[in-house]
C-alpha cells in the first residue's frame, strides 16, 4: 500500500520482499482464512436447511476442495497485485533486505539501492512461548495451520483470542473436536465483556470446549497423537489431540533488518517511531507490526499511505482514536471505540445501550439470532465512545459506527438518520434510539457506569 501510494504522490518507489508481496494478511492470514470461512457458513447453511428439511440431507464437504479453491483465491489475488505494481511503475526487487547505513539498502540477492527515505514495513511474526514439547511435529503454528490437507479429529488450539478463536470456528464447523485453552480468565479479552460472554455460550454447541485459566506445562507424544498437559486451579490436566495450534500471539518481525548497527530505537521488542511514523534515524520510517501497535492489517495499510504522503511532503500525522476491529467468527464480531472497561480507567461517566438481534426481523429471517449491538456513550459529552456489534457480517457495519465515534456524533445522530428496512443495520439505530427514549422493537437496556 505505502509503495502504491508513493507512485500516487508522485515518488520513485523500489519495493523489497523476500517471498511474494502481499505480506501476511495476503498469504496466511485474512485472506485464505476468510476464503475458507466463506465456505463453512456455506456448509453450516445447508446443516440448518437439512434439520428444517428445506434440503433432504446435508452434502459431504471436501475439505480438499475448499483448500484447493483456498490457494486459487490467495494466487489470484497475488498474482493480480503483482501485476498491479508492476503497471503502476513500483520496482519490486526480491530479496531479504537490511539497512547496513542510512540511505542505502541491500539484500541477499546482492542487490543494492541508494534511497533518501526507507520505510520498513516487515509485519509481524507468529510467537510462541517457551513450552516445552512446542516444537514436536503436529504442533502448528496459524503460517502452517493454513496447510494442513485434512481436518483433525481433535484439535487443541492454545490461546484464546482472536486468532484461535477464529480457526476454531473454521474447524469445529468442519467436525473437528476443538479444545481451547486460555491462561487469562476469559477468552476474547479485547472484546467487550458482554458480547465475549455472550459469544462463550455458544461454543459448547459447536463442539468447542474452552477452558480458561490454565498454565500449558508440556505438549507430548507424537504427530496424530499427541497430549497437552496443563493446569487449573492446582490440578493437572490432560487433553488428547491429533494437531496442536499455538494461536499465543504474534510479534514485530525486526529479523535481518541490522536495526542496533544504524541506530534505531526500539520500545518493547517493537521500532518506536512518532505521529509522523518516522523513527530516530532521520530519513527512516516504520509502520505496521513491526511498531508494536494496533496489529491489524488495515491499520498497515492506513499507515502505508499516510507514510507516502509525509515522504511526499505533506503535512499528515497518525491519528488512531477510532480504529475498527473485526473477528471472523459464526457469527463475526466487530468493534470500534472504547470499552466500558476502558472508558472507566478513562475516568468517563458512561451509558450503554444494548439491542438483541433476536428482536431483528432480518436476523429472524435468516435465522442468525444470536447476537447484539452495544453503543456506549460519554454522558458528560453526549458522544460516542464505543461501538461492539456482534452477529452476521457485522464486520460490514462498524465502518459506520468507526466515524461515528471518529467524528464525535451522538446517538441522537444515528437515530436520526434512516436506515434500510430489513437489515441488521436498523440495530444500530435501535440501540443509539435506547440512549434517548428507548428502542422500539425491544425493551430498554441501558446501563450507566460511574467515573
Amino acid at each position: 500500500v505505502a509503495a502504491l501510494k508513493g507512485r500516487k504522490v508522485g515518488l520513485r518507489v523500489a519495493l523489497v520482499e523476500r517471498r511474494r508481496v502481499g505480506g501476511v494478511c495476503l498469504n496466511e492470514g485474512c485472506i485464505p482464512t476468510k476464503a475458507l470461512l466463506a465456505d463453512v457458513e456455506g456448509a453450516l447453511w445447508l446443516r440448518r436447511a437439512a434439520r428444517e428439511g428445506i434440503v433432504e440431507s446435508v452434502p459431504k464437504i471436501s475439505f480438499a476442495a475448499m483448500a484447493k479453491r483456498k490457494a486459487a483465491v490467495v494466487e489470484k489475488m497475488v498474482s493480480n497485485l503483482e501485476e498491479f505494481l508492476l503497471g503502476s511503475g513500483v520496482v519490486v526487487v526480491q530479496g531479504v533486505a537490511s539497512i547496513p547505513e542510512q540511505g542505502l539498502v541491500v539484500t541477499d540477492t546482492g542487490a543494492k539501492l541508494y534511497t533518501q527515505n526507507v520505510v520498513i514495513a516487515t509485519g509481524s511474526r507468529s510467537w510462541v512461548p517457551p513450552i516445552p514439547g512446542a516444537n514436536l511435529p503436529g504442533v502448528v503454528t496459524t503460517s502452517e495451520m493454513l496447510q494442513v490437507d485434512s481436518v483433525p479429529q481433535r484439535l487443541v488450539v492454545v490461546g484464546g483470542g482472536i486468532i484461535g478463536q477464529e480457526f476454531a470456528a473454521i474447524f469445529s464447523a468442519l467436525g473437528s473436536k476443538v479444545t481451547v485453552l486460555e491462561v487469562l480468565d476469559r477468552i476474547l479479552v479485547e472484546v467487550d465483556g458482554d458480547i465475549a460472554r455472550r459469544y462463550a455460550t455458544l461454543l459448547p454447541a459447536r463442539g468447542i470446549t474452552t477452558e480458561v485459566g490454565v498454565t500449558v506445562r508440556g505438549i507430548e507424544g507424537s504427530s496424530g497423537s499427541l497430549s497437552v498437559v496443563y493446569e487449573k486451579k492446582a490440578k493437572e490436566k490432560t487433553v488428547g489431540a491429533d494437531l496442536i495450534l499455538m494461536a499465543t500471539g504474534r510479534r514485530p518481525d525486526l529479523g535481518g533488518l541490522s536495526l542496533a548497527d544504524l541506530g534505531i530505537a526500539t520500545r518493547n521488542g517493537a521500532i518506536a517511531v512518532d505521529e509522523k511514523l518516522k523513527t530516530s534515524v532521520p530519513g527512516v520510517y516504520a509502520i505496521g507490526d513491526v511498531i508494536g501497535r494496533k496489529m491489524l492489517a488495515h491499520v498497515a495499510s492506513y499507515h502505508g499511505e499516510l507514510v507516502a504522503e509525509i515522504v511526499a511532503g505533506r503535512d499528515v500525522r497518525v491519528a488512531e482514536e477510532a480504529v475498527p476491529a473485526c473477528i471472523f467468527t459464526v457469527p463475526e464480531i466487530a468493534w470500534s471505540g472504547l470499552t466500558e472497561r476502558e472508558a472507566g480507567i478513562l475516568g468517563l461517566k458512561c451509558r450503554s445501550s444494548t439491542f438483541p438481534l433476536a428482536a431483528s426481523g432480518k436476523a429472524q429471517a435468516a435465522g442468525e439470532v444470536h447476537g447484539l449491538v452495544k453503543l456506549i456513550e460519554d454522558v458528560d459529552t453526549g458522544k460516542l465512545v464505543g461501538a461492539h456489534l456482534m452477529g452476521p457480517h457485522v464486520s460490514e457495519l462498524v465502518g459506520e459506527l468507526t466515524l461515528a465515534v471518529r467524528a464525535g456524533m451522538s446517538a441522537a445522530d444515528i437515530a436520526g438518520t434512516i436506515h434500510p428496512h430489513p437489515t441488521i443495520s436498523e440495530s444500530v439505530r435501535e440501540a443509539a434510539l435506547g440512549l434517548l427514549d428507548g428502542p422500539i422493537h425491544s425493551q430498554p437496556r441501558v446501563r450507566t457506569s460511574s467515573k
